[in-house]
């Protein structure tokens, strides 16, 4: 058995039964090329297919993703998750692509970049590990768990004022009690640079395509969660809800 695939492997059995009980230093000591194709081959192993694309800025500035699988991703005011391996939420401003966008043509100009989304909407992000610690597996051990990617939720309402986020507040609930209020800050600085980055350096296994759907990183860095219960989020009159159960 191959590296990658002895890797891959132990990720996706760990996903089939909720487990977070992974070595991570073996992760950590992978090259980006290797990382992205043990996140790849897990994803073939479980038969998934990507909901949406979760998009990211590595520490020498290339952009990267990490598919968030179809199966876990939902519309508020109906998903439902279960609790394994839950990290945490993540408040996000997503886009949906109206036209291909090639890496050739988001070279040539930001502006076709721009051009190319055909609206923008708020989610949340359930983010979750199947690491035993996280902080063991180095940025491209990350990448190779899927950037620590369980679930999604989004408003399909289309946000007016797009990648506008100054004076908003960001504001999350979970079983009842607040977790979270403080002013909107992405965690990459502003909702498209990570977008913007990843157009520029396209994983062909993950084109940008129209239809795309892209999340594109957090604005209220990563708020921790443990148990079952109703989760509400709201940036401005955006709300997002659902159960972890």
């Amino acid at each position: 058995m191959s590296l990658v695939e002895d890797l891959a492997y132990q990720l996706a059995e760990a996903h089939k039964a909720g487990r977070h009980d992974i070595d991570a230093k073996p992760y950590s000591q992978l090259d980006r090329d290797t990382a992205l194709a043990v996140q790849l081959r897990v994803m073939q192993l479980l038969g998934q297919a990507p909901g949406l694309l979760k998009t990211a800025v590595a520490p020498d500035g290339a952009g990267v993703c990490a598919p968030i699988f179809a199966s876990k991703f939902g519309q508020s005011g109906s998903f439902k998750l279960q609790s394994a391996n839950v990290t945490g939420l993540e408040l996000e401003v997503g886009l949906v692509l109206d036209r291909d966008l090639d890496v050739e043509t988001a070279r040539r100009d930001e502006i076709d970049i721009v051009e190319a989304i055909d609206y923008y909407f708020v989610g949340i992000e359930i983010c979750g590990t199947r690491y035993v610690d996280r902080t063991v597996a180095s940025f491209n051990g990350g990448l190779a768990d899927g950037m620590s990617s369980l679930g999604y939720v989004m408003n399909p309402k289309h946000r007016d004022l797009g990648a506008e986020i100054d004076d908003f507040e960001v504001t999350l609930e979970f079983a009842g009690k607040q977790i979270h209020a403080a002013p909107a800050k992405h965690s990459f600085g502003t909702v498209l640079k990570s977008f913007i980055a990843y157009a520029k350096n396209q994983n062909p296994a993950f084109p940008l395509k129209a239809g795309t759907i892209v999340t594109t990183g957090s604005l209220c860095g990563l708020v921790p969660i443990t148990g079952t219960g109703h989760v509400m989020g709201q940036l401005g009159s955006y709300t997002v809800e659902f159960d972890i159960v």
